[in-house]
């Protein structure tokens, strides 16, 4: 709602799940929101009068006269099966479908229904987040860094926050998010610039539970003058990305294209709480041009998507003088547009690509023996790092069950991976927020996670 100075409110748009962050951007109004229930990943909305930004509930009202938009429920619910199903007088969780053929997604509904309002920053569940917070702009005349400009989104479930560059293209919001700090004590919830130029972080686990280890904090982070190797902002180009870095790269290192790979991906747009990343391709990288001064390097990417989020790994770069490697060596680029104009030539690129073969092993295939139970003070660092703790505790209920219970239900460790992977909400009704699909913890950290938690079941019998 728009609240004019004499009092009276002016409906302005709808379709928030639970909005926890809200940001004057240039004037511009922006509001990032929570993975759920139709909203498949965390991210940042753009929001204009009339937007829609996806979860149907919000379409109850738009048949009241004064309704800047005229979408209904029973238009969303024509095309997607809300899956509003009762069992015993109660609405079951509808879970997610694997396999699912033609899954439908945010952009598909937008061509058909234009009220629809994409992200313009999509922030990947488990990986920039699991419950997204404050954003502000930084605007401390350049006390904190070479960020000057740049927004900061905090994130209550992984104590953390991240950084995000966006631009216009073609008249619409899009751009790139980074990790940028992690290991507050308590989930990050608020923030604001000190006169210092210093950020002051607000936080709080208000029940929910994060990867802090405290319920509550108030800390300061404090611009030390020492820039680290950081791409500095990533932008779009008509034939795939420039990266703009805070200190020269070396140059033998970043004409190979070996030292470049990503992948692009995009989330289901359904009723089901969260959404494991779909249409997963790798980036066919077919070029790079790095600048004199180091600084820049330009990717020619041969399978851009629109609307899909495009990941970038640059982690074999180094600094030009030191071997300083990039601090934080992935980017997330949301691509609503493609930019006009020219192209890099083929004579303007590097293709060379170095291929290291690996020696064949001559030893003798085993069988796999089963993994050994690793202690806490092992498994706690996995843990934290991918987000169980914001919603697990080891013997008592959280948002989602105590780990000890999971050990009661005597699944196997495979079994456990694939119900990360996958969950199946049907099998903790007592629970109200269903979990959803982690398919972004890596296969031998999970086994380790399950195997720690069938290690419980001996303390609970």
């Amino acid at each position: 709602m728009k609240i004019h100075p004499d009092g009276t409110m002016e409906p302005w748009a709808t379709g928030m799940r639970s909005p926890c962050g809200l940001g004057m951007i240039d004037g511009e109004f922006f509001y990032d929101d929570n993975q759920g229930d139709w909203v498949g990943s965390g991210g940042i909305w753009h929001v204009t009068k009339g937007s829609f930004t996806g979860h149907p509930a919000g379409l109850r009202w738009t048949g009241l006269p004064n309704s800047p938009l005229k979408l209904t429920q029973e238009q969303v619910y024509a095309e997607i099966n809300p899956r509003q199903v009762k069992l015993e007088g109660q609405y079951i969780k509808p879970e997610n479908i694997p396999d699912e053929k033609n899954p439908h997604t945010l952009f598909q509904m937008k061509e058909k229904f234009p009220d629809y309002n994409l992200p313009a920053v999509w922030l990947p569940h488990g990986i920039l987040g699991i419950s997204n917070s404050e954003i502000i702009k930084e605007e401390t005349a350049g006390k904190f860094g070479p960020f000057t400009g740049q927004i900061f989104v905090g994130d209550q479930g992984q104590s953390k926050i991240m950084r995000v560059v966006l631009e216009k293209v073609k008249d619409e919001y899009q751009g790139v998010a980074f990790d940028f700090r992690s290991g507050f004590q308590s989930g990050v919830l608020r923030m604001c610039w000190g006169h210092d130029g210093s950020m002051l972080v607000g936080e709080t686990n208000r029940g929910w539970g994060s990867a802090g280890t405290t319920t509550s904090g108030l800390q300061r982070l404090v611009w030390m003058n020492k820039v680290p190797m950081e791409m500095k902002t990533v932008s779009a180009m008509p034939d795939g990305f420039e990266i703009e870095f805070t200190h020269p790269v070396d140059k033998n290192i970043a004409e190979d294209l070996a030292s470049y790979s990503g992948k692009s991906f995009i989330y289901k747009y359904h009723p089901v709480y969260g959404s494991p990343p779909i249409n997963e391709e790798p980036l066919t990288i077919k070029g790079v041009k790095v600048a004199a001064d180091g600084l820049h390097v330009r990717l020619v990417i041969d399978n851009l998507r629109q609307y899909y989020i495009h990941q970038l790994d640059v982690s074999k770069l180094k600094e030009k003088d030191t071997g300083m490697p990039i601090l934080h060596a992935s980017a997330y680029y949301t691509l609503n547009n493609i930019p006009d104009g020219p192209k890099l030539l083929p004579n303007e690129v590097s293709t060379k690509r170095t291929v290291s073969v690996l020696p064949k092993s001559s030893a003798k295939s085993t069988s796999a023996k089963p993994l050994k139970a690793p202690a806490y003070t092992e498994v706690e660092p996995l843990l934290v790092k991918n987000t169980c703790t914001a919603c697990h505790q080891t013997n008592k209920r959280q948002v989602g069950p105590a780990f000890s219970d999971v050990a009661k239900r005597k699944y196997s460790n495979e079994k456990i991976v694939e119900l990360i992977y996958n969950p199946q909400p049907k099998n903790w009704p007592e629970h109200t927020t269903p979990m959803a699909p982690m398919p972004q913890v890596p296969k031998e950290e999970a086994l380790k996670i399950a195997a720690w938690i069938n290690s419980l079941r001996t303390e609970v019998q």
